[in-house]
C-alpha cells in the first residue's frame, strides 16, 4: 500500500463567527457554503439539545478550514455591508 504525501493544506478548523444561536449559525454557514466555503458547527448538536444553555456559554461556533478563514471572512463581511 502506498503512503499519500501530506497535504500542503491547512484544515486546522478556526472559529470566524459565534452566533446566538443555532438559526443564526444556519444561516452563516449557508452563506459561506453558497460562497464555496465548506463550514461546519462543532456546537450544533449541544445547541439543538439545549439551546437556553448557549446563552451561558460563548455562543455556537462557526469554524472553516483555516486555509479558507480569508475568504470565508470576506464574504461575511461582504454580505454585512450588503445589509
Amino acid at each position: 500500500m502506498t503512503k499519500r504525501p501530506p497535504s500542503s493544506k491547512n484544515t486546522e478548523p478556526v472559529t470566524i463567527r459565534t452566533c446566538r444561536d443555532l438559526q443564526e449559525a444556519e444561516l452563516v454557514r449557508s452563506m459561506l457554503e453558497a460562497g464555496g466555503v465548506k463550514a461546519f458547527i462543532p456546537d450544533e448538536n449541544a445547541a439543538s439539545l439545549w439551546p437556553s444553555q448557549v446563552l451561558d456559554t460563548n455562543g455556537i461556533r462557526v469554524q472553516v478550514a483555516a486555509d479558507d478563514a480569508a475568504l470565508a471572512t470576506e464574504l461575511l463581511d461582504r454580505e454585512n455591508e450588503s445589509l
